[in-house]
């Protein structure tokens, strides 16, 4: 959701309030955040269209796993950083067809709940798999936070409904983090999947067909 690039945003202002920046940061910190603020602007009508009028014909485009979650993982150093997570990230190189803005979203969603679930490492693994339907590159997001109670799993992906109303309200959660996701990952004509046990950590996956193969 649009909270995504605004935590970044956020994150990379406060950083030139904070701290002395040489010029060469502050350039790339005032770009990042024109960036987002442009992604933003976009990514909101986007949503209009996923969310409200249910409308899941985007353009996609071909793009090569390694290659996108170097960009995607580049972006979010810093915020990782600055809460302490660690954040691994090991992709196998494959192609597949994305909406970028909207893909962006889904992988921040996740990082995002880690880190609200009391994360302290994540870790993401990108794999292709042979399945009946044919073959796809399969993203998994493991985290070591609080997990989810397993009577909750199945109502987790509902928009608005939270595992701990509590917890979400003061992290201004709205309760749409992954009903959205799972939203994204079927626009993309493919699936989201949890597993998870409380007290242990999550792992949530997301697959989407490959574009082409070798």
């Amino acid at each position: 959701d649009i909270r995504t690039p605004l935590t970044s945003i956020i994150g990379y202002a406060d950083r030139i309030y904070k701290k002395e920046l040489s010029r060469e940061e502050q350039k790339k910190a005032a770009l990042y955040i024109w960036n987002e603020g442009m992604r933003l602007e976009a990514l909101s009508l986007k949503l209009m269209d996923l969310t409200i009028l249910n409308h899941k014909e985007f353009c996609l485009q071909e793009v090569k796993t390694d290659i996108l979650f170097q960009e995607l993982t580049a972006d979010v150093e810093y915020l990782m950083d600055a809460k302490g997570v660690s954040l691994d990230c090991t992709v196998e190189p494959a192609y597949i067809e994305v909406e970028y803005d909207l893909f962006k979203t889904l992988f921040l969603n996740l990082l995002d709940n880690a880190v609200k679930a009391g994360a302290k490492h994540i870790r993401v693994i990108g794999i292709v798999e042979k399945m009946a339907e044919g073959t796809y590159f399969a993203m998994q997001v493991n985290d070591d936070g609080t997990g989810i109670p397993k009577q909750e799993i199945k109502r987790i992906t509902e928009a608005f409904y939270m595992v701990d109303k509590s917890r979400s309200r003061k992290q201004h959660g709205a309760g749409i983090g992954l009903a959205l996701c799972k939203a994204i990952a079927t626009a993309h004509q493919g699936g989201l999947f949890i597993e998870s046990e409380y007290t242990k950590g999550t792992t949530i996956t997301v697959s989407v067909p490959l574009s082409k193969e070798g």
